[in-house]
């Protein structure tokens, strides 16, 4: 299976598609790309490739063209984010370094520069997780309880970026912060005071322990509601990433921008493909993916 997966993105890369998605579809607007914890090998590549195919540019630099500080951005402009804030992250500082890329990390508040784990990375079974993320937060809460986990509950081993570890990050002047909420749940699942409180607190703490403003938010697992937008700008942010499908223009919501989800291993075909938005557009064709990740009627 892997074999034919590979072979499939190899085959769409050469057939021209995604150069044709870059040239056309592209050209005129802002790509947003996720990884979470790339392996640095492959990261490397990855950003030898695309600065090859886009030009990269800062979510700061993107902010400043979309608010009008700013007359134009380059064709085929790019950003790259990384959402949880894993300690792998820290990791890539030679590469970004070398390759003077920028880059946005969005941080789990409640867990970064402690020993906490996030809980969705201490539930196995990948059916499990889809199931826990559909239902309401305190069922979840109470299912997790039920299997011994807590969200404060400290481990052994740290699995996310320490205060130390994130000002060597700033210091290199291509690492930027946002919020990926507290702890991680799915937001519209969540009770308004709980929805208010990852979205708040988040930005606080992320502030007190970068010493810079939070301007960025980042729906976990993309899913959001218009509650939680309006919680984004009550909160001061003055954007949000979600995952719904396709690239940015100038007119766009700052709190609706959407996002690509690219491998962190693996191959360069199937991360070129996925980044020229080709494979999310065909599975939204077919009904595979859902155009739009917003919860209605919150």
């Amino acid at each position: 299976m892997h074999i034919i997966k590979k072979l499939l993105f190899q085959d769409l890369r050469f057939s021209g598609f995604s150069a044709i998605s870059r040239n056309l579809l592209q050209k005129k607007k802002v790509t947003i790309l996720m990884f979470h914890k790339p392996q640095p090998e492959f990261f490397d590549t990855a950003l030898s490739e695309l600065k090859k195919r886009y030009n990269i540019v800062s979510f700061e630099e993107f902010l400043k063209y979309q608010n009008g500080e700013k007359n134009t951005l380059p064709q085929k402009a790019l950003i790259i984010t990384l959402d949880d804030g894993w300690k792998s992250n820290a990791d890539l500082m030679p590469i970004i370094r070398a390759r003077q890329v920028p880059i946005t990390v969005f941080l789990m508040g409640g867990i970064v520069n402690t020993m906490y784990h996030p809980w969705f990375s201490e539930i196995e079974s990948q059916k499990e997780k889809k199931s826990l993320k559909t239902v309401s937060d305190s069922a979840r809460m109470a299912k997790l309880k039920h299997k011994g986990f807590e969200e404060t509950h400290e481990y052994p081993e740290r699995i996310v970026l320490n205060k130390k570890e994130i000002q060597a990050m700033q210091e290199s002047g291509l690492v930027t912060f946002g919020s990926h909420s507290l702890f991680h749940p799915i937001l519209p699942k969540c009770n308004d005071a709980r929805a208010a409180k990852e979205i708040q607190l988040s930005k606080e703490k992320i502030e007190a322990l970068t010493g810079t403003p939070c301007k960025l938010f980042s729906f976990p697992n993309g899913e959001y509601s218009e509650r939680d937008i309006r919680l984004c700008r009550k909160a001061g942010y003055e954007a949000a990433v979600t995952l719904d499908v396709g690239f940015n223009k100038l007119e766009d919501d700052l709190f609706r921008l959407k996002r690509i989800s690219v491998p962190d291993n693996g191959s360069i075909s199937e991360l070129l493909v996925k980044s020229s938005g080709l494979w999310a557009l065909t599975k939204t064709f077919l009904g595979k993916q859902k155009r739009t990740r917003r919860h209605a009627g919150l």
